[in-house]
């Protein structure tokens, strides 16, 4: 499958085909992850999204900056792009993105840390609502395999 990733600012972001996106992805609860989005937005979150060759949304991944990196708030992959590498890539594009001149880290929660130990990340604990911490430190970019 053919895609094209790239950062978008929040305020040019295709709120629909996100809103869209995000309800085919996050079908349990809780069911406001587009208007959490919206809300984070405030925040100066990064957002990087994966597009067909003909402008089609399959993937997106925020982050929350911080002083030594970022929480990795939102992954999300259209169902029907699943299993073809767009999460991985997006994933692997936000930690290069995100390593700056010292090492950094990235932290997120998830109820599939089967998916992003792969890309690095360390269990920290359990959550009671029965999600995953996660945390991968980054190495300096140079250390970063070439995408």
């Amino acid at each position: 499958m053919a895609f094209t990733l790239r950062e978008h600012l929040l305020e040019a972001a295709p709120w629909q085909q996100l809103q869209l996106l995000l309800d085919a992805c996050f079908p349990r609860p809780p069911r406001d992850v587009f208007e959490r989005v919206v809300a984070a937005s405030h925040r100066r979150q990064r957002l990087w999204l994966a597009q067909s060759p003909s402008g089609e949304l399959l993937g997106m991944v925020m982050l929350s900056p911080h002083s030594k990196g970022g929480h990795l708030d939102n992954l999300a992959v259209a169902p029907a792009a699943r299993g073809q590498g767009v999460g991985q890539a997006l994933v692997q594009r936000l930690l290069v993105d995100t390593a700056g001149s010292t090492p950094a880290m990235v932290s997120l929660t998830t109820r599939i840390p089967e998916f992003f130990e792969p890309l690095g990340f360390q269990p920290c604990g359990n959550l009671n609502d029965g999600s995953t911490a996660m945390l991968v430190l980054l190495p300096q970019p140079n250390a970063h395999p070439a995408l």
